[in-house]
């Protein structure tokens, strides 16, 4: 089939990879470069460089305006894929073309801008990948396909969304095979719908009178980026939690102590156990490690 893609981030690269393998990709849009780094160099977005790569025309408009779109639509595509994209699709385009999108939940749990996050903080048990056909509504367009899985204990953002993009790739590939032989049917979404809100700074602060169990969640959640951050009154310093679990110990919410696996802090009920940590401007370590260095962690306070 003859499409078009449209996705921004590295979660979008096994897509584009499955859909380029089997299809007539005609063009790739995604987010204009953005400046990184000390010298605010510009840099493609990952969607950008791969395409690039395979040789694939890249446009990186702004917005999708008319003219933009109008140039889409004049390649005469079957259809569009969408991964995260990150801009909002104009009816222009979806009302002209079959708008296929992979998202990372099982909808309509979890709409919205970080659905991989919530997924996790929110303690489900199961995670998920669906395709579904864009619509003016934020992520409530009848699904496609959709494949649940289970989650293991102590998984990750960071982990869930390598899982969510290898297994998104293959069911939009199984899609687009049922699409191009004229079998893909389509269902509403059923059940109570959940968002998935954009993370705010104010999420990357733990609230120490809250339990291990909702605590060790919200750290895995944000795992690798933005991270968690816990201050060390004594030393200043300030740590990035990466990977914690929940351990049934009583200790007053943010002492610091000891643990033969890593860093324990008190919460409001039991005790939270760090295992991977990073101080700031450090490279991620073991949180074991990272006791060798600093022993006066060892019994001091944190907020």
């Amino acid at each position: 089939m003859r499409l078009v893609f449209l996705g921004t981030p590295e979660f979008a690269l096994p897509s584009l990879t499955a859909v380029r393998a089997e299809h007539d990709v005609l063009r790739v849009v995604t987010a204009p470069p953005r400046p990184r780094g000390r010298g605010q160099r510009l840099v493609p977005t990952p969607v950008a460089a791969a395409a690039a790569a395979m040789g694939l025309d890249v446009v990186t408009p702004a917005r999708l305006d008319a003219q933009t779109v109008g140039e889409l639509l004049e390649l005469r595509p079957d259809a569009a894929v969408v991964v995260a994209y990150g801009r909002m699709l104009p009816p222009a385009l979806f009302d002209a073309v079959p708008c296929l999108n992979v998202h990372p939940s099982l909808l309509p749990r979890h709409r919205g801008a970080a659905p991989i996050p919530w997924t996790i903080w929110s303690g489900d048990k199961e995670g998920g990948v669906t395709i579904m056909r864009i619509v003016q509504e934020l992520d409530a367009g009848p699904i496609y396909l959709q494949e649940p899985f289970a989650l293991p204990d102590g998984i990750t953002a960071g982990e869930l969304e390598a899982v969510a993009a290898g297994r998104g790739a293959a069911l939009l590939r199984q899609a687009l095979r049922l699409l191009a032989a004229g079998r893909l049917s389509e269902t509403p979404q059923r059940g109570e719908a959940t968002y998935a809100r954009r993370l705010e700074p104010q999420d990357e602060t733990l609230d120490l009178r809250l339990g291990a169990e909702q605590l060790a969640r919200q750290v895995n959640a944000l795992s690798p980026r933005p991270g968690v951050h816990l201050a060390v009154q004594e030393r200043g310093l300030v740590l990035r939690l990466l990977r914690a679990r929940a351990v049934p110990l009583d200790m007053a919410p943010g002492t610091l102590a000891r643990h033969e696996q890593g860093l324990l802090l008190g919460c409001g009920e039991g005790a939270l156990l760090i295992t991977s940590i990073q101080p700031a401007g450090g490279r991620e370590a073991k949180a074991t490690d990272l006791l060798r260095g600093r022993p006066y962690l060892d019994g001091a306070v944190a907020r």
